[in-house]
């Protein structure tokens, strides 16, 4: 955390700089601010996230299993854009991201395991302003607006040894109660993604990112093993809290 926080003071610091630098550059009838950007990069955006989960924390806790506290989900991810010409230094694309974490627990009695993987993912359609404040050194600021989603795995197991007719048959027999089974809570949502990145280009095909992003998704609609319906669910169990993203890109970034 602290390693996030010097972060996020680095970060708008750096940006002033750049800007105090492209004045004394204009001063000498030279701005990197009035140069235009072209070309277009994809690459690969791994993030770190710190959401909010107490609400899922207290089921959790509640279940008997341990909760995911206030460490960080670490997600993977992907992006792709392209600049547009008719609108100086925007461009537009796309992008996704997604991890999961598991927390489990064998049961007292020592025969019942309990585990609960939660996964969250989203992404979608995405556009920045980027602005050149120096020599190789761009502030893209935009957002995504797109899809996601929050997907809880409850998974409970003796032990046992899995033999296939048997399975079949405490299938079929109604009467019978099971300690193992797997069930599947998936929320999709709306996803709305702010995000400020300082990207700096190494090569004119390789550059590095690193940025803070903060998704909100809204407008839930949760499904049971992705068929029925479920009611009730407490609006605070989503993806909440911000991100630090890392990245690189491959391309071509041009002037």
């Amino acid at each position: 955390m602290k390693n996030i926080r010097m972060m996020l003071f680095v970060l708008p610091l750096c940006i002033t700089l750049s800007f105090a630098q492209d004045e004394d550059e204009n001063d000498q009838g030279f701005s990197y601010a009035n140069r235009t950007k072209v070309g277009g990069a994809g690459g690969f955006t791994p993030a770190v996230a710190m959401f909010d989960n107490k609400e899922i924390d207290k089921y959790l806790s509640a279940s008997g299993v341990p909760t995911l506290g206030s460490d960080p989900i670490y997600l993977v991810g992907g992006e792709g854009y392209g600049y547009i010409m008719f609108l100086k230094n925007v461009r537009m694309g796309g992008f996704s991201v997604g991890g999961s974490k598991t927390v489990n627990r064998i049961d007292p009695t020592g025969t019942i395991r309990k585990e609960v993987e939660y996964s969250v993912s989203y992404g979608g359609f995405l556009i920045d302003y980027v602005r050149p404040v120096a020599y190789k050194l761009d502030v893209a600021i935009g957002a995504a607006i797109g899809g996601g989603s929050v997907n809880i795995t409850m998974r409970r197991d003796d032990g046992g040894f899995k033999n296939w007719d048997s399975l079949w048959t405490h299938y079929g027999d109604i009467n019978r109660s099971t300690t193992n089974y797997t069930r599947q809570l998936t929320g999709s949502f709306v996803t709305f993604n702010p995000h400020i990145n300082l990207e700096y280009t190494i090569l004119t095909w390789l550059q590095l990112r690193v940025g803070v992003a903060y998704p909100i998704m809204f407008s839930p609609d949760w499904k049971l093993d992705d068929q029925y319906e479920i009611n009730n669910v407490p609006s605070a169990i989503k993806a909440k809290g911000y991100t630090v993203n890392a990245g690189i890109m491959f391309g071509f970034f041009g002037w």
